[in-house]
């Protein structure tokens, strides 16, 4: 375990009495509600400074969406945990300079706002959606209000992203969960190829979170893992990789602590220096929380 405070820079709570979450509907896990003191349990052996909590995903059209309503209830939330000192909430960048407004709002009305998620993964079609003049404007859009952009994609997209980084030359981005990349299918070549390209851009960061999953979720190794985490570290270094927990997804396959105990073997040979980067200080500067 880190000897010193971490921030966790991708917390999930919903509450599906308050909420809608289509996506979780029946779902052995996830078809409950998670809130922050379900979180302080499972995760009472880490030494947590601070959360970034980042959007669930609550359902939306094509004409609006929840995304007021779960800024608000993140924001009722860290009232009881005040450790909660980012939000990352979803805006329909697909407007493109329609969605200014809404993210004026946020910005008058909700300071902890940091950046915006808008997942692509899911979309019937995301290299359109990716790709569109829309999309790229209102992602550009961003810089003006001093916030940053969170891509939420699986490998089998990721030649999407090497093409839509090209046209945000400014806007920071953070890849989450390094893309979840196909550990199962075996696709390390690939995982390398996309990540140098990725970190070729000066605003682009990497999150290494919630891998297990992408292996053998019930089974899976260091060793499965080990490869990938390299890569990551190889390619964006201990200063542009960030630590997150990508919690309740993860408890398909792991425990917080003992993700953090993975990641705590493979940076074995790390110094202080780049650990206290890795779990603390990037996040810290990215996500501009000012600890």
């Amino acid at each position: 375990m880190p000897n010193f405070p971490i921030i966790d820079t991708h917390l999930h709570i919903w509450d599906i009495e308050r909420l809608k979450y289509s996506a979780f509907d029946g779902h052995k896990l996830f078809g409950r509600s998670y809130h922050i003191e379900d979180f302080q349990e499972d995760s009472a052996q880490l030494d947590i400074e601070a959360m970034v909590f980042v959007e669930c995903y609550a359902d939306f059209s094509p004409t609006g969406g929840q995304y007021i309503e779960e800024i608000e209830f993140v924001e009722e939330s860290a009232k009881r945990d005040p450790r909660i000192k980012g939000i990352v909430p979803m805006a329909p960048l697909e407007w493109g300079a329609r969605v200014k407004p809404l993210l004026s709002q946020m910005k008058k009305q909700h300071p902890t706002v940091k950046g915006i998620r808008r997942i692509m993964e899911f979309e019937s079609d995301p290299r359109a959606l990716t790709l569109s003049k829309e999309f790229i404007e209102g992602v550009n859009l961003l810089n003006e209000f001093g916030w940053h952009f969170e891509i939420n994609v699986n490998f089998s997209q990721m030649d999407i992203i090497r093409e839509f980084v090209q046209h945000i030359p400014y806007v920071p981005m953070i890849l989450d969960h390094c893309g979840k990349p196909g550990i199962r299918e075996g696709a390390i070549e690939q995982y390398r190829a996309d990540i140098r390209d990725l970190a070729q851009h000066p605003n682009m960061w990497i999150k290494l979170s919630d891998l297990p999953p992408y292996a053998d979720p019930l089974n899976w190794t260091d060793k499965d893992l080990l490869p990938y985490i390299d890569a990551t570290i190889e390619h964006f270094g201990f200063d542009r990789t960030i630590y997150a927990g990508d919690w309740p997804i993860c408890l398909q396959a792991t425990s917080l602590t003992r993700w953090v105990e993975t990641l705590d073997r493979a940076f074995e040979g790390a110094s202080e220096v780049e650990r206290r980067n890795f779990y603390r200080n990037n996040a810290n500067s990215f996500y501009r929380l000012g600890l």
